[in-house]
């Protein structure tokens, strides 16, 4: 069917409506499925008049009832609407597209809200969820197979979480089965992962990621700091790159340096602010390099009211927070939360912000779904820079917002640094490896690597990142390296080459007195030495205190009367590398 062969019957006017009219129904079109409307968007070549592109309707019988104002907006791409009946659509379109002045046509298509409501009966209480946009965030990713350790009571693998889980380990009963005899860590494990859309319970932040039990506290939910330091430890070393730990009290070095541990490993800590209601810091939240979360209100009202935001930034009387010029407690979510028991229940009213921390930990998965690259640094600044907009007294940040989160750039620019000390020259024993003049301009520097020839030595994550090297079993030229990285991951090389020397030179009196004999007037004593490295320096010890100094082989000699009464004589050869030997020791009166 061609424009010239379309019928141009009497054309229905539809006023109360801003579409295109149709004139009439092709025979036949009679059903109701047919008469169904379908608006297509008409689109006219460049340079087409306004009386063109009226014929070409106009031909195939239809005209616009748009509003003046509607008309012109679409005009200036050079485009109309139409709204026909599917039965007519097909022959329409295939007409309109075979007219000299159109350019395309195409069905106006439905948008939607970019919100992921999953199915499950439970979420339509899960205020939380809303709090932290998390729907807006599930349009883009729902997570994947991310691995998130939570270090507690451990998880029971039950409704929501069947399935979700990998291995873990107990440190409280010292074996592989870390169950859930509380049921703190199993709330906490549902908020992060629990199964999102399969028509039954709750959904998670995270729908597809994978929890990782890591059992430190008992069924009083009390542990030890060897025990938490010991499951941060674990969790990084089998895998887990997103760590939850809803617990907290006292400092303690162990654990400190088992958050160290898991940041230079490139895994993000996330924990829980407290439950004091004070700003006294509790850890391991307040260490430096952890996500510390603290709890927020639950709105009164659903998400689609817009009073919530008010609630969700509003802090809850029993969190810890930031006092005056501190800022620690960096991030806040909803701390009284619908989540999942250790026998598969879903309750309301869960309150606490060890709540608040795996809502977060969520968020860092998909943060890492969607920037698989990305570091522990990485995932927080980007929560960080996404939470900023909604303030929390109290909280360096504020609110965290799931899909502002996901396309913060990270740091990509490498540390620098103009050499490595020692480079050339000799070396013996133990010595520091340093960078010379290192520097980062955003993340900070995480750790150096030290490499001998090629082969990894030790690790530094302390300024100024030095890393002391044994020598020993080596000889000769060897190459020094250091691996420098920032908390991005950025790499810098700085590498040396050093002469190994631990052998001592060989060094003797070729002639002196004999010993044991009395001395009167000017001493001689000659000496000589070698070593495959050359020779430093000679001294002479008399009564083994060094008195006079060669750099090359020349006698030493002395007054017999500046001696003590009985006094013994040697010779110390030093090599260029600083090793050293005595020559035998005679013994003299004068």
């Amino acid at each position: 069917m061609t424009v010239g062969l379309i019928s141009t019957a009497v054309v229905v006017s539809m006023t109360s409506v801003t579409t295109w009219a149709l004139a009439a129904d092709e025979a036949g079109t009679t059903a109701a499925a047919a008469n169904t409307p379908v608006r297509l968007i008409v689109g006219y070549k460049a340079g087409v008049a306004k009386a063109a592109s009226a014929k070409s309707l106009s031909a195939a019988g239809l005209r616009t009832t748009d509003s003046a104002t509607s008309q012109s907006t679409l005009a200036e791409i050079n485009a109309s609407r139409v709204t026909v009946s599917s039965g007519r659509s097909a022959s329409v379109i295939a007409a309109l597209r075979s007219d000299p002045n159109v350019a395309y046509v195409e069905k106006d298509v439905q948008l939607k809200e970019f919100d992921t409501i999953p199915n499950d009966p439970s979420f339509r209480v899960q205020n939380e969820m809303y709090a932290v946009k998390a729907p807006a965030a599930w349009d883009v990713t729902k997570g994947s197979g991310v691995v998130v350790a939570v270090i507690d009571t451990g998880v029971n693998p039950v409704g929501d979480l069947a399935g979700a889980t990998v291995a873990g380990h107990d440190f409280v009963n010292n074996d592989k089965s870390p169950a859930d005899d509380r049921g703190h860590g199993t709330s906490v494990a549902a908020l992060i992962a629990a199964r999102g859309n399969n028509g039954k319970g709750m959904a998670g932040v995270c729908w597809t990621c994978k929890i990782m039990p890591v059992k430190v506290l008992d069924n009083r939910g009390s542990g030890t700091a060897s025990d938490v330091a010991q499951g941060i430890i674990w969790a990084v070393k089998n895998g887990a790159r997103i760590l939850n730990l809803s617990l907290g009290g006292p400092g303690s070095k162990v654990m400190q340096d088992a958050v160290a541990y898991a940041n230079i490993n490139n895994a993000v800590v996330v924990a829980a602010a407290g439950n004091e209601g004070n700003s006294i810091p509790q850890y391991p939240a307040a260490y430096p390099d952890v996500v510390t979360v603290a709890a927020t209100n639950r709105c009164a009202n659903f998400a689609t009211q817009p009073a919530c935001s008010v609630g969700w930034q509003t802090r809850t009387p029993y969190s810890s927070y930031n006092a005056s010029g501190a800022t620690w407690v960096d991030v806040a979510a909803v701390g009284d939360v619908m989540t999942m028991d250790r026998y598969g229940n879903y309750n309301t009213g869960t309150s606490g912000t060890s709540f608040s921390a795996p809502i977060v930990a969520g968020v860092a998965a998909l943060v890492k779904t969607k920037n698989p690259s990305y570091t522990g640094w990485s995932i927080a600044s980007s929560i960080y820079k996404g939470a900023s907009a909604r303030k929390v007294p109290g909280v360096t940040y504020g609110l965290v917002d799931a899909s502002a989160s996901f396309d913060i750039p990270t740091d990509t620019i490498a540390p620098t640094a103009t050499g490595i000390t020692p480079n050339g020259g000799f070396a013996r024993g133990s010595i520091a490896v340093r960078p010379v003049n290192l520097k980062d301009d955003r993340s900070g520097i995480q750790k150096s690597l030290l490499y001998v020839n090629g082969v990894y030595k030790n690790y530094s994550r302390n300024a100024p990142y030095g890393i002391m090297f044994n020598t020993a079993g080596y000889s000769g030229k060897t190459n020094i390296e250091l691996r420098i990285f920032d908390k991005a991951n950025n790499q810098k090389v700085v590498k040396g080459v050093v002469t190994v020397d631990n052998k001592a030179p060989a060094t003797k009196i070729t002639y002196a007195p004999k010993s044991g004999t009395k001395l009167k007037g000017t001493v001689t004593i000659k000496f000589s030495g070698s070593d495959a490295s050359g020779m430093g320096k000679w001294l002479l010890l008399i009564n083994g205190k060094a008195t006079q100094s060669r750099t090359v082989v020349k006698p030493f000699t002395f007054a017999a009367t500046s001696a003590p009464s009985k006094f013994t004589v040697q010779v110390r050869g030093y090599d260029k590398a600083g090793n050293y030997t005595n020559s035998v020791k005679l013994s003299y009166t004068r």
